[in-house]
């Protein structure tokens, strides 16, 4: 199984050009089976080198074979009716599960950039069994910012081992698609 994690800039090259079909070509010769990308944008005109481009569904019709899941961070009113959004995607070749999205601590800073993050989690049906996934972005201009985040994110995975009475809906997902 093949794993790719990846800030993407909002599909920015290095070049400054925002191209999602250019990031949609580099997730296909990774031969990822699941791809996270961290900074992803919808309805952003205003990001260097963005026309406000709905990123999530041009990656998508560019990789059709890929399941997409999103979650947003950032979710603002834009022009008219339009939102602009940030946060991160999971594009899976293999079935997707329950999907949780989990918002991260944003502690006052008044000094310091930041932006609310989430954490985006997926159960997929890997060859091996099921595999839980997750996707994040923590904060990149504060130390104290990030360990908060670290910290929720612990606690989300002890949250994932705490004994419950499931659906199964992982199995009932795998034989439907049979």
């Amino acid at each position: 199984m093949r794993l790719l994690s990846w800030n993407v800039q909002w599909c920015r090259g290095v070049d400054g050009n925002v191209d999602p079909a250019r990031i949609a070509a580099q997730v296909r010769i990774a031969d990822a089976d699941v791809a996270c990308l961290q900074e992803i944008a919808s309805g952003f005109p205003d990001l260097p080198g963005s026309k406000g481009e709905d990123q999530p569904v041009a990656l998508w019709r560019e990789l059709p074979e890929y399941e997409p899941v999103v979650a947003w961070g950032v979710d603002l009113p834009g022009a008219g009716a339009a939102r602009k959004r940030f946060g991160n995607m999971m594009l899976s070749r293999l079935p997707v599960g329950r999907v949780l999205r989990h918002s991260l601590p944003w502690p006052a800073a008044p000094d310091v950039p930041s932006m609310p993050r989430v954490a985006l989690e997926a159960i997929v049906a890997a060859p091996f069994g099921a595999l839980r996934v997750i996707c994040t972005h923590l904060e990149y201009y504060s130390a104290q910012h990030r360990a908060v985040q670290i910290a929720r994110l612990a606690q989300i995975r002890l949250e994932s081992l705490a004994e419950r009475k499931r659906v199964e809906e992982l199995r009932a997902l795998i034989e439907a698609r049979r």
